[in-house]
């Protein structure tokens, strides 16, 4: 699905193809629909309306599926894994990052990554007046930000804090945490992630 907020970061961005590429992946694997959805406890009709781009996944959804398919978060994002040599390997190209769009409240996050599977990531999230982040993943590793747009607050653990453009956190990621936009306009944070594979739920 897509979405102004995104437009608006980026004039220039296309919206990336989850729902192809979800399936792609999953035929790929000989799984129905309803196999995969027993596996990754998603219901099938969820993972069929994300196939017909009929609606966006939380990261939590996509995350259980990337378990599943043993693919990294990139794998929905991206056609295939580009060949790249020498130091281009390592760098992602502002022309080049895909944008995707997370549940139902207009988030629209930029991956940074460069393609692969790696256990750090990080992306810019665009996050519209008055929304709440949906379903964080919680899990051993690290979490850290810089607020780069806009006005934030933090909630980590039933505590909260206002952030400004240019403050910055860290925590970890096991705590129960989310990251609000009281104001009425749009925010903007690079979120980088420090994830043990496999760890997350």
């Amino acid at each position: 699905m897509k979405n102004t907020s995104q437009q608006k970061a980026d004039p220039g961005a296309a919206e990336t193809d989850i729902g192809s590429r979800l399936k792609t992946l999953r035929k790929a694997r000989n799984l129905t629909i309803t196999e995969l959805a027993l596996l990754a406890n998603v219901s099938a009709g969820a993972i069929s309306q994300i196939e017909r781009n009929l609606t966006n996944p939380t990261v939590r959804v996509l995350e259980q599926l990337r378990l599943v398919l043993k693919v990294p978060l990139t794998a929905f994002l991206e056609e295939s894994a580009i060949s790249l040599r020498g130091a281009e390997h390592y760098v992602r190209r502002r022309a080049d990052r895909p944008h995707f769009h997370v549940g139902k409240r207009g988030i629209a996050k930029e991956m940074l990554s460069p393609t692969g599977d790696h256990d750090m990531q990080f992306m810019v999230i665009h996050i519209p007046p008055g929304v709440r982040s949906d379903e964080m993943l919680i899990g051993q590793g690290e979490k850290a930000g810089l607020v780069i747009e806009g006005e934030l607050t933090l909630e980590i653990n039933g505590d909260t804090a206002r952030l400004m453009t240019g403050d910055s956190f860290q925590f970890k990621s096991h705590l129960p945490h989310n990251i609000f936009n009281p104001t009425d306009s749009d925010a903007r944070v690079l979120w980088i992630m420090h994830i043990p594979p496999e760890q997350h739920l």
